[in-house]
């Protein structure tokens, strides 16, 4: 069992954005426990990694009802307080920091229960309608949709009155947040493995659920889920446009028929249905496939031609890092949290994701010109070395973490952040 300080990560599902940071501390001699909500249980890995799960009762307001997300967050909040509260009286376990993905309450109780740990918020997104910058409101709202978010705001808020530090892993998600909350606020990236994902000039598709052997020009587009928020139709109606003016190529699309954000469809439907169903498209050159073990996942990354990122200014999935560090071409669409990571024809192509005929023809470009696309491939994974290489962020992290740990607590006043 490793004797280094003690860290506590708490997240609604499963470890996510802490995993492969946890991992790493573990590695370095931190004795390191992630909260979950869940089935009660309790595990122990490899590494000395504690895994904890607390049951949450059935919420009586269906997720649609304005009031869901304070009635979560409550019930949340005391369910994670009880755990916290049993570990410190049973076990006698003090944490010397606690990192929580705000929002979804898991983190409300830390300082109630251990009033000297140190206490690390990590925000995701702000729900609002309103750009800050300009003071301009982005898209006409409506009453229910404006309530619901303020709903959804107000257990995120209360995060900043204890914690020590506020992080967001980008800039465009940072600036979601009022001014008052966003200054309190440090953008640290996420970091991504560029040991793993790296690029392959030999790689192909050679798979048990797919192989091509004479290696085509590939196009590929993998995320979570299939669905308007990612830019999945736009890229079928761009793709069906390609297919008819060019047979040199194949789409490998990685991905649950599913919908992770945004509101979901009647019963039976899905976004890849309706795409299959409205759409002239040449099934024999698509490859619709469900999401792959990771190896799988990067030797598709890695045998890509130009791969697809189209998002709607929302929360920037791992998924645009992961193929910029494996030397993808990223094609992506010109909005604010691609924009961060990709520069126009220095590190990948923007494109107007509502415009079928541009992406097509960006996408024929990058066919066509393999020296030219090859220079950008190479200045995005060199940009992921520079900024987001997950061993120069976690070390990084880790001394915050020391630093906030070597300060004692003055649990006689306001809580006084100190990052």
């Amino acid at each position: 069992m490793a004797d280094g300080p003690r860290i506590l990560l708490l997240h609604r599902n499963q470890p996510a954005q802490f995993e492969f940071f946890g991992r790493w501390l573990a590695r370095r001699g931190w004795q390191v426990t992630y909260i979950h909500v869940g089935p009660a249980s309790d595990s122990t890995d490899a590494l000395g990694i504690r895994t904890l799960r607390f049951p949450v009762a059935a919420m009586e307001r269906p997720e649609t009802d304005f009031r869901y997300a304070l009635d979560y967050a409550a019930a949340t909040a005391m369910g994670a307080a009880v755990l916290f509260e049993h570990l410190r009286n049973h076990e006698g376990y003090r944490p010397d920091v606690v990192m929580a993905h705000a929002g979804w309450g898991i983190g409300l109780g830390v300082r109630q229960i251990w009033p000297q740990t140190r206490y690390i918020a990590y925000h995701e997104w702000y729900y609002t309608d309103l750009d800050w910058t300009t003071g301009r409101i982005e898209r006409p709202s409506t009453p229910p949709v404006a309530m619901t978010n303020r709903m959804r705001n107000l257990p995120i808020s209360a995060e900043f009155d204890s914690a020590d530090a506020n992080w967001c892993p980008t800039q465009f998600q940072a600036n979601r947040f009022p001014p008052p909350l966003r200054q309190q606020i440090s953008v640290l990236a996420d970091g991504v493995d560029c040991r793993f994902h790296h690029p392959d000039p030999t790689a192909k598709m050679d798979f048990d659920w797919l192989s091509l052997p004479d290696r085509p020009k590939l196009l590929t587009y993998a995320t979570r889920g299939l669905e308007p928020l990612r830019g999945f139709p736009q890229f079928m109606m761009a793709l069906a446009r390609l297919q008819k003016q060019r047979q040199d190529f194949h789409t490998v699309v990685l991905a649950q028929d599913s919908v992770s954000y945004g509101p979901r469809l009647p019963e039976g439907e899905s976004w890849g249905k309706r795409a299959l169903a409205a759409l002239d498209l040449d099934r024999s050159r698509l490859h619709l496939e469900s999401m792959k073990p990771r190896s799988d996942y990067l030797r598709t990354l890695q045998a890509s031609s130009a791969h697809i990122y189209f998002t709607e200014p929302f929360v920037t999935s791992w998924s645009l890092s992961e193929a910029l560090a494996s030397g993808c071409l990223v094609i992506g669409s010109r909005t604010g949290p691609v924009m961060e990571l990709v520069e126009d024809m220095q590190t990948g192509i923007l494109v107007d994701m509502d415009d079928p005929e541009e992406v097509s023809d960006m996408i024929g470009w990058v066919f066509d010109h393999p020296e030219e696309a090859q220079a950008i491939r190479r200045r995005a994974r060199q940009q992921m070395l520079d900024l987001y290489d997950s061993e120069a962020v976690f070390r990084r992290k880790e001394a915050l973490l020391r630093q906030m740990i070597s300060h004692v607590a003055d649990t006689t006043g306001p809580y006084q952040p100190i990052l």
